[in-house]
């Protein structure tokens, strides 16, 4: 029987059914991934508790998404435009294994909170400090919020139909001619 070989922190089987679940949308590339847990306060027995999801978390130029793994398997467990996040603001280290604690906060008002592992970067070596992580992800927000605003003034200036609407249901960008969303199948009108 043949070594499991592990992919900076994911089996080759896990790491690649992230990947190909992705479903990038048009013109949408890969720019950070983290493996990482997401933290999901839930009740159990009438108290509070935190629920811990193994996943992928990936920003392309236009996205946030988290890949949860179910035993081999993924799926999109959260999907988000990056215009939507507000706030990134990181919690430090966490336990021996030096997780780095990052929480975004959203339009909505609702944070999301993320213990961020390792990098998958090509650049990365692996285990980033959290600064270094932050500032990423930061500068990752601001330039895509300044290049969305030049593409807006450009397509004021020529009058013309914006290319991306949001959906006002789960807030995923979707192309301006399509009926329903790609991601709730929510109607877009």
């Amino acid at each position: 029987m043949g070594q499991i070989r592990l992919r900076k922190g994911l089996k080759d089987n896990e790491y690649q059914s992230c990947i190909n679940g992705l479903g990038l949308l048009q013109g949408e590339q890969l720019i950070l991934k983290y493996i990482c847990f997401r933290e999901i306060q839930t009740i159990l027995f009438g108290k509070p508790n935190i629920d811990r999801k193994k996943g992928l978390l990936v920003f392309t130029n236009d996205n946030l998404i988290f890949m949860q793994l179910q035993g081999n398997s993924s799926s999109q467990a959260l999907r988000m435009p990056l215009e939507q996040i507000r706030g990134v603001s990181s919690l430090g280290r966490r336990g021996f294994l030096n997780w780095s604690n990052i929480c975004f906060e959203v339009d909505s008002g609702i944070t999301h909170t993320f213990d961020i592992w390792k990098a998958c970067e090509e650049n990365s070596d692996g285990i980033d400090n959290v600064q270094v992580i932050t500032e990423k992800i930061q500068k990752l927000l601001n330039d895509t919020r300044a290049e969305k605003k030049r593409l807006a003034k450009e397509a004021l200036a020529k009058g013309a139909m914006p290319a991306m609407i949001f959906c006002k249901f789960c807030g995923a960008r979707n192309k301006a001619d399509e009926t329903h969303c790609n991601n709730c199948n929510a109607p877009l009108s």
